[in-house]
């Protein structure tokens, strides 16, 4: 039983903060550690369930938050970019049984604490076939390229409301209540850490094989950015067309093509701060 899991840290418990999200201070050192204690939970139940195997991507910005020592050995970690599948960077390897998502939020323009989709500097609106993208979404759907289903999520309320619409069968498990976009009210990360092990368990032991294919190929992405300059640059790569002043399109046949776009776009938009 092979395991994939993908790791933010804005939706980790006791994360809430900008601050907490971005190295060179003391609350982002707080803040990784707290993601570590996470992802060793879901480690941990993922082997308790019968996982054989577990990767790890360490996925929030530069992607190398995770400290290699204080993760559970049994575990192989996925960090750096730029990667072509950027937080699901590994899952093209070998086949997997199923996924994980631990600490995501809330898609770019809607509630929920520290919400964005893929970069929140540069991006507002990220949609696929018409349909509003957060982060979960865009890996749902290249996981289900990849034929691997979606077995858990972790984050806050406004991305469990998101979830249980959107993929009634994912488990999910609520660390947080969204306050507003820079505060929360959070379980403690003992209480986190032990509710995501025991979910894990249980996701393993079930192996549930149902995949959520919400779209359907050709993908046609489009991207409202934060300012006119961005959209101008991204206009420059071959294929992207100027929807409006603000907004960019994109068709591929394969999400995986739409992930790598975003991925280059997002570098693309630190040349312009």
């Amino acid at each position: 039983m092979k395991v994939f899991i993908s790791a933010d840290i804005e939706g980790i418990a006791g994360v809430m903060r900008p601050e907490q999200c971005s190295p060179g201070n003391v609350e982002y050192e707080t803040a990784r550690g707290l993601m570590e204690q996470e992802v060793n939970a879901a480690i941990a139940g993922a082997f308790d369930g019968g996982a054989t195997e577990v990767v790890v991507a360490d996925s929030h910005a530069m992607m190398k938050n995770l400290r290699a020592a204080n993760i559970d050995p049994r575990a192989r970690l996925v960090q750096g970019k730029p990667r072509a599948l950027s937080m699901l960077e590994g899952l093209q390897n070998q086949p997997y049984d199923g996924m994980m998502f631990v600490g995501f939020h809330s898609a770019a323009g809607e509630h929920g604490v520290l919400a964005h989709t893929i970069n929140g500097s540069a991006f507002y609106r990220v949609k696929i076939n018409g349909s509003v993208m957060a982060e979960t979404d865009l890996y749902a759907a290249l996981g289900a390229e990849c034929n691997v289903p979606l077995w858990l999520v972790t984050g806050d309320d406004c991305l469990q409301a998101w979830v249980n619409r959107r993929y009634p069968q994912v488990e999910y498990v609520c660390v947080k209540r969204a306050i507003s976009a820079h505060a929360a009210e959070s379980i403690s990360p003992q209480a986190a850490q032990e509710k995501l092990r025991e979910r894990a368990a249980q996701s393993v032991k079930a192996a549930p094989n149902h995949i959520e294919r919400r779209f359907g190929c050709p993908y046609k992405l489009e991207l409202m950015v934060l300012k006119p300059v961005l959209a101008d640059l991204f206009c420059m790569v071959p294929g992207v067309t100027r929807l409006d002043a603000v907004t960019v399109g994109f068709s591929s046949s394969t999400m995986a093509g739409i992930i790598s776009l975003l991925g280059a776009f997002s570098y693309l938009a630190s040349t312009q701060k």
